[in-house]
């Protein structure tokens, strides 16, 4: 059984929004992909035929060919995603940075293994290798440690 295309029909805004998606430099592959599958529906061509130009399943035509006639542009953008809440407070973080940024007390430097081990005792439970090791790659190079006090956060954002 045959399915009948959802039809397309563009504002002289949306196409131009599209177009600039399609021809962009430093646009995603997934909006590229997205915007050209619009802009040859809005031609009038089939799922069948613009998955077969564009190289995708008709499922993936079919899909954001109606997302867009639901919602627009809006439909051709990625949803929301909620993901897991983090593990770790921000200040468990930001604990984990600063006390990277001190010098141990027994070491001349700082293994992740060694820190790992600091960072449990100081926040009271347990994290992982990897979990410390990711929180001190998400810190930026200007990230400073400033010294600790009750009425603020160990770590400061420079905005230079």
């Amino acid at each position: 059984m045959s399915r009948v295309a959802v039809k397309i029909e563009l504002t002289e805004l949306e196409r131009n929004e599209l177009e600039k998606n399609v021809k962009g430099h430093k646009v995603e592959k997934r909006l590229y992909i997205r915007s050209r599958i619009i802009l040859l529906a809005a031609e009038g061509k089939e799922c069948i035929e613009i998955a077969e130009i564009i190289g995708v399943s008709e499922k993936t035509c079919r899909k954001w060919r109606n997302r867009f006639a639901e919602k627009r542009l809006e439909g051709i953008l990625d949803l929301e995603r909620s993901g897991a809440p983090d593990t770790f407070s921000e200040e468990e973080r930001l604990e984990v940075i600063r006390l990277a940024c001190s010098q141990p007390a027994d070491l001349k430097n700082w293994t992740l293994a060694y820190l790992t081990e600091a960072v449990k005792e100081k926040i009271g439970r347990s994290i992982s290798i990897e979990t410390v090791r990711q929180i001190l790659k998400s810190a930026d190079d200007k990230t400073a440690v400033v010294p600790p006090s009750p009425h603020k956060l160990y770590i400061r954002k420079s905005h230079s």
